[in-house]
C-alpha cells in the first residue's frame, strides 16, 4: 500500500472516531439537561433564582402552568427522553421526540425571555448536532409517497 492510502485511510478513521465522541458528548449532555431539569420540576433539588421574565414570558408560562396539566406532562417526557438518550436506546427516536420541546426552549429564551438564552441555544444546538448525526434513521420520513 502506498503512504497516501494508508494516510487516507487513517484520517478517515480519526474522523470517524471524532464523530462518535462528539455524538455521545451530546447525547449526554442532551439526556442529562432533560433528565435533571425534568426531576427538578417534580423534586425541586436545585435552587436556582429565576431570571427576569417579561410580561408576555410570564403570561405564556402562567398559561401553560393554569393548564393543570402541561408542564407536569412535557416534563415526564423530558425524563423519559433524556433517560434513553443517556442509556443510548432507540436514541433517533427519542431525539425527533424532544424536538419541539428543545426548539420551544430556544423560542421561549430567544423571544421572550432573553436572560436565560445561553440554555436555550446550548439546547438547540445539541438537538440540532444530533438530528444531524442520526439524519440517516430519518431519511424514510421524507418519502412524498411512501410503499405499504
Amino acid at each position: 500500500m502506498s503512504i497516501k492510502l494508508l494516510n487516507l485511510v487513517f484520517n478517515l478513521i480519526l474522523n470517524l472516531l471524532i464523530m462518535k465522541i462528539a455524538v455521545l458528548i451530546a447525547r449526554m449532555l442532551l439526556g442529562l439537561v432533560f433528565v435533571v431539569f425534568g426531576l427538578n420540576f417534580f423534586f425541586q433539588f436545585l435552587h436556582m433564582a429565576q431570571p427576569p421574565m417579561t410580561d408576555k414570558a410570564q403570561a405564556f408560562s402562567g398559561g401553560l402552568f393554569g393548564s393543570g396539566y402541561f408542564f407536569q406532562y412535557m416534563k415526564v417526557i423530558e425524563i423519559a427522553s433524556g433517560f434513553f438518550l443517556l442509556i443510548n436506546r432507540y436514541t433517533a427516536l427519542f431525539v425527533l421526540v424532544l424536538l419541539p420541546i428543545s426548539l420551544n426552549i430556544f423560542l421561549f429564551h430567544a423571544i421572550l425571555a432573553p436572560a436565560g438564552l445561553p440554555i436555550g441555544l446550548a439546547v438547540i444546538v445539541l438537538q440540532a448536532f444530533l438530528l444531524f448525526a442520526y439524519r440517516k434513521y430519518y431519511a424514510g420520513l421524507f418519502e412524498a409517497t411512501p410503499t405499504v
